[in-house]
């Protein structure tokens, strides 16, 4: 006698695959867009198949399952829809060839390169505007300017196939002004929240520099809060030849080293654990405010949220949840991040192969000492290299060979890196000459990790 047998479809299990369904209504309408009309036909469709199953007899529950996801993947199709048409309204307008006069407040932390600066100016009329300018004079967030030039349409590349105007609108900006005439109207005395974190940023970042020679102090500030696109451009090659770049933006190996930072401080302070829980979760909200609150910043923060919740819940956390979880949350708000943010794609992928390949590297290396953490760092590397091969290898044309070495050298020496530096830089706020007890150990790692990082760069076939 044959008996049949069903494989049970837990609660969690449920929950993943109504939310990879939103997130694959999103995904078919990032490759092939689909017309109101077929959207509407998938949420019919979606009902009949609800209704169906509550009229059945027998596998209703797994027929409202399945009705459940296609009315998810239609409201994947139908945010999307709401979201790209945004950008297909601004793309048609007609916008004035000759130079205009607009006004417009500065809505983002000021983008600050080697030779210009780049401004997010709000305007009534025009929206979200990317200013490019001079670096001096310099303005600020919150400030009202005055503008006089000429305004587009971002353009593609036809040469490299780069969608400038796409990459832009994932930001919600669809227009941009080159090196217009500036003048400041008003410079807020009082700022909002977000405005004293980029203030407290920025005091940071002043004192890295006065602590600190270069490249050290650009590198310290890209370690701690983000600053990066003041790498000088040699280094950030060698940063992109070994593999290593990841260590320069925040990611959730950052926002992980801090997180236990915070929870050792607090558990010797003997505070009850739900406060500790409440100060941690605080505590990442702000980092990811401050460090500018880029896809990988965001989605590890949402991921060690949900992390802290389970612990203060005391129920059973689900690392493949809280990715989907993650991403969903962040694909609501912005559709356009699934297919046109690499940084998105690679800290996912880089996630997935954190949690599903590292226990098979470990076994297979169970042998190799795990002296400074070799053993855990290579195979973390080669999981989270291997998962994000194919998006590396098409969005930047470039491989790294080395990575698993560099990262290997350079990652057991980045947590003592980041509190010295954090020490050295915190202490500074109040006193410049008590804040160099911790500038010789903190510049002497900075500066064996360049050298390091150099170093293999220049090897033969360092990346292909």
């Amino acid at each position: 006698i044959k008996t049949k047998t069903r494989t049970r479809m837990t609660k969690s299990k449920i929950f993943a695959l109504i939310l990879s369904s939103f997130v694959g209504g999103i995904f078919l309408y990032s490759t092939a867009k689909t017309s109101p009309f077929i959207i509407g036909g998938v949420f019919v469709f979606g009902l009949i198949v609800l209704v169906a199953a509550f009229l059945s007899a027998e596998g209703g529950k797994n027929k409202v399952i399945f009705g459940i996801c296609i009315l998810f993947i239609g409201l994947g199709l139908w945010r999307s829809l709401e979201v790209f048409s945004r950008s297909e309204e601004a793309a048609v307008k007609n916008f004035p060839k000759e130079k205009i006069i607009f006004s417009g407040k500065v809505v983002e932390e000021p983008d600050r390169r080697l030779d210009f600066s780049q401004y997010v100016v709000k305007n009534e009329t025009y929206g979200r505007v990317l200013v490019k300018t001079n670096l001096y004079p310099e303005y600020f967030y919150g400030d009202m300017l005055k503008l006089i030039g000429k305004i587009s349409m971002p353009e593609s590349n036809a040469a490299t196939g780069f969608d400038y105007r796409i990459y832009l609108a994932k930001d919600a900006i669809f227009l941009i002004s080159k090196y217009p005439e500036i003048i400041l109207i008003e410079r807020s005395a009082r700022q909002d929240f977000y405005g004293v974190l980029l203030g407290v940023k920025k005091s940071f970042i002043e004192i890295t520099n006065k602590l600190f020679p270069e490249p050290q102090a650009s590198f310290l500030s890209a370690l701690l809060v983000g600053a990066k696109k003041t790498l000088p451009a040699e280094l950030t090659d060698a940063f992109n030849r070994t593999g290593t770049s990841h260590i320069v933006a925040i990611s959730g190996y950052n926002i992980s080293i801090i997180s236990a930072m915070l929870l050792n401080f607090l558990s010797y302070l003997l505070l009850p654990r739900k406060i500790i829980f409440w100060l941690i979760g605080i505590a990442l909200i702000l980092f990811t405010l401050v460090a500018g609150a880029e896809a990988s910043v965001v989605r590890a923060a949402i991921m060690g949220g949900l992390l802290i919740l389970a612990k203060r819940e005391s129920r059973n956390y689900r690392i493949t949840n809280a990715i989907i979880f993650a991403g969903a949350a962040m694909l609501f708000f912005n559709p356009y991040l699934l297919r046109y943010d690499a940084g998105f794609q690679l800290s996912f992928l880089a996630t997935f192969g954190l949690v599903y390949l590292v226990p098979y590297f470990e076994k297979w290396f169970s042998r190799l000492p795990n002296f400074l953490s070799f053993r855990d760092n290579l195979a973390a590397t080669l999981s989270a290299q291997i998962m994000t091969l194919p998006v590396v290898f098409f969005s930047f044309d470039r491989v790294s060979l080395i990575a698993p070495l560099a990262n290997v050298l350079i990652l057991p020496f980045i947590p003592l890196t980041m509190l010295f530096g954090f020490l050295a830089g915190a202490i500074g706020f109040g006193s410049l000459n008590f804040s160099y007890i911790f500038v010789f150990p903190t510049w002497f790692l900075l500066s064996s990790q360049i050298w390091a990082i150099k170093l293999l760069s220049l090897l033969p076939f360092a990346s292909i």
